[in-house]
């Protein structure tokens, strides 16, 4: 019986590595690129874990428990980056499998209730199709193929001794460990600043006070809030006396976008969308622009018309 479960698991292994590569590629990609991105763990960036945290505690349904990261937002990103490695190189060289898909799980599951959550419809969430996508290998592990875990089982049949059974599993993840310290160092030491620094449809509302006209700077923007929809919008004064007004909801998976500059326009903090300051995409992965919101100004207050 014992025969025929190792059997039946090898044969899930085989199918499992696909799955297990494309997961391993996808989460050493993101842990390293987190490090190697100088705007991801700089607090002050439109683009930081910080501004991705500050967009969804709003909306989010654990937006509660979010005050320690959004306060702290430098060490969970580099801790954030560490898991994704960890994650990453368990599934690619099929060491402890099953923990590395369990903690891929977590990661995926965090990132569904913050960052993506505001995905429309909900189905649409690359994070979800994550969580779900690690449930395989949590379930038959690396299934003996292509697995240190694998091979340490069958030294230790060969050789049976639990002291060396443990030497072995501790050398290897010291190892993993060493590599993955390796690609940290690699990706902190080469970190650069990538290119680049949509939208819902704006229903037709009763006309609301935005903000007052000394309020918004001149070749600046202000977010405020719409009391007709309670949304988030930004409102523009790029020249003296011509102001506009766009929606903040990125079109993408509903994070709140940050206004950079006039030359630099709007940066999502979320998954790096840019839009130049009329709201037009300039980068994805939004598909189009932020909603223009019509205002006009009515004495000293900008309305929407």
């Amino acid at each position: 019986m014992l025969d025929g479960w190792r059997h039946r698991t090898a044969e899930a292994g085989w199918i499992l590595v696909p799955l297990r590569g494309f997961l391993a590629v996808v989460y050493l990609y993101g842990g390293i690129y987190k490090l190697a991105d100088r705007r991801f763990l700089d607090a002050t960036s439109p683009l930081s874990m910080h501004a991705s945290v500050e967009a969804v505690r709003g909306t989010s349904p654990v937006g509660g428990l979010l005050g320690p990261v959004a306060a702290h937002s430098f060490g969970f990103g580099v801790l954030l980056a560490v898991a994704e490695l960890a994650v990453g190189l368990g599934l690619l060289v099929g060491l402890f499998t099953r923990v590395a898909a369990l903690g891929g799980i977590l990661l995926a599951l965090s990132l569904w209730l913050t960052v993506s959550w505001g995905a429309q419809p909900w189905f649409t969430s690359a994070d979800l199709v994550y969580l779900f996508a690690f449930t395989p290998v949590l379930i038959a592990g690396s299934g003996g193929v292509l697995s240190a875990d694998a091979w340490l089982d069958r030294a230790r049949d060969a050789h049976p001794g639990v002291g060396e059974d443990r030497t072995r599993r501790t050398l290897l993840a010291g190892g993993l460990t060493v590599v993955g310290a390796v690609l940290l160092g690699g990706a902190a030491l080469f970190r650069r600043t990538p290119r680049g620094p949509t939208a819902r449809s704006a229903a037709p509302t009763a006309p609301a006070t935005l903000s007052a006209v000394a309020d918004v700077p001149v070749g600046g923007a202000r977010k405020v809030t719409d009391p007709a929809t309670a949304s988030p919008v930004w409102v523009l004064q790029l020249q003296s006396g011509q102001f506009t007004a766009y929606d903040a909801i990125c079109p993408h998976q509903g994070c709140t976008v940050n206004f950079v500059s006039p030359g630099a326009g709007f940066a999502c903090p979320c998954h790096g969308s840019a839009f130049d300051s009329q709201g037009h995409l300039l980068n994805g992965p939004a598909s189009r622009g932020l909603a223009p919101i019509p205002v006009v100004v009515d004495g000293t207050s900008v309305r929407t018309s």
